[in-house]
């Protein structure tokens, strides 16, 4: 497995990587907008096995890239506290963006917020925890670490507008008002890592975001 892994070119892996760590989300993401699902609730099993699928898919990739040769450095994976500590002035940055977003949005199309998603977390707040720190790590390192890595040779405008783009597709069943709200906040991050080359502010951010809106909605 691990030499046809090797034999492999970049294009073949990075269809495969984007097909393996995306095709669900995306396809699943498809499904509930277009069933007209206005929100979910975020049962104990629901979380297990969102955990689960992730965790999965991770170990996948991880497979493949590590067979292909890839290092946590070139990932953006390597760990400081430095790096983690800069997670919160991002989170600020974030919420600030998404605030201006979400305002010129509604401005303009007053009738999205009769379409927004909503979520309520029904799971105890330990796993509810455990889940976003599995998310942030998993969506980082997939849609931000490798896919700008991978295409850093296509330039800036390329790398970055290509991850937005992918997060903004698994991100459709939330309903217009929050997709594009993302495509900011994607272009945000990229051109962060892209300048920086580190996930962990990226994942911090991302983590707490996701315990804010916990705490909001529980």
């Amino acid at each position: 497995m691990r030499q046809l892994l090797i034999k492999l070119s970049d294009k073949a892996e990075f269809i495969l990587i984007v097909g393996v760590s995306f095709s669900y989300f995306v396809m699943t993401s498809a499904v509930t907008l277009l069933a007209g699902t206005r929100h979910i609730d975020l049962t104990t099993d629901r979380v297990l096995i969102g955990i689960l699928i992730e965790s999965l898919i991770f170990c996948v990739v991880a497979f493949v890239l590590w067979a292909r040769g890839w290092s946590v450095r070139r990932l953006g994976l390597r760990f400081s506290w430095q790096a983690a500590a800069a997670g919160i002035p991002l989170f600020i940055i974030y919420l600030l963006v998404y605030w201006v977003t979400a305002t010129l949005v509604l401005l303009v199309v007053p009738s999205a917020r009769a379409s927004m998603f909503t979520m309520t977390a029904r799971a105890p707040f330990w796993l509810m925890v455990l889940f976003f720190v599995v998310n942030s790590l998993f969506e980082e390192l997939t849609v931000t670490g490798y896919v700008i890595s991978s295409l850093a040779t296509e330039g800036a405008g390329i790398a970055i507008t290509a991850s937005t783009l992918l997060r903004f597709s698994y991100y459709l069943y939330q309903g217009p008002f929050a997709a594009v709200s993302i495509l900011p906040l994607g272009l945000l991050f990229g051109a962060l890592y892209w300048r920086r080359r580190n996930l962990w502010p990226l994942i911090v951010a991302h983590t707490i975001v996701n315990v804010l809106v916990f705490a909001l909605t529980s």
